[in-house]
């Protein structure tokens, strides 16, 4: 799995370098994320955690995105977990002055652990997962802007669950 996420990073960041004399062709996201079992759980469950991507813009209107994250969530007393998401899919947005909203399709994987201080079970996985969501970017300059946005994840079998995951950060645009 970290040779796939080390190819396809290693694709984007060249696709990029062939696009960056355009403006806007390139975009990485970076930010504080918040991962929740659905949007209006008040379970003590989520986790905070960090979340990167970058999208190269294809068209217009339309970016291929690599998508990137890690939580630690909470759990009962003596257990450890950890999550990290790798993802990749297409981007739809449009343009309003400052005001940039998008929505996106994700596919990859989860991989994680979890462990307890008992040690009566734990390990880790390997999870098929898909998600979808979108945000919008608020514009500071033409160079930096604000972004908002929400997606829901779907881990597959065997812990199958729906997963909430909100962010908020910078987008730096090349």
């Amino acid at each position: 799995m970290a040779r796939y996420s080390f190819c396809v990073l290693a694709v984007l960041l060249l696709a990029a370098l062939s696009v960056a004399q355009s403006p806007d062709r390139v975009e990485v996201f970076g930010g504080y994320s918040y991962m929740a079992p659905d949007f209006i759980s008040t379970a003590p469950s989520g986790g905070s955690g960090w979340h990167v991507s970058a999208t190269v813009n294809v068209a217009r209107h339309v970016g291929i995105v690599a998508d990137f994250s890690g939580f630690a969530p909470t759990g009962p007393a003596g257990a450890f977990a950890s999550y990290h998401t790798f993802m990749g899919g297409p981007q739809a947005s449009i343009r309003f002055g400052k005001i940039k909203p998008f929505v996106q399709f994700l596919m990859g994987a989860t991989r994680g652990s979890f462990t307890r201080a008992d040690a009566q079970f734990g390990g880790d996985f390997s999870l098929f997962t898909i998600g979808a969501g979108g945000g919008v970017d608020v514009g500071i300059n033409r160079w930096i802007a604000v972004r908002g946005q929400a997606d829901w994840l779907h881990m597959g079998s065997p812990f199958s669950s729906n997963t909430a995951r909100t962010s908020v950060g910078l987008v730096f645009r090349f």
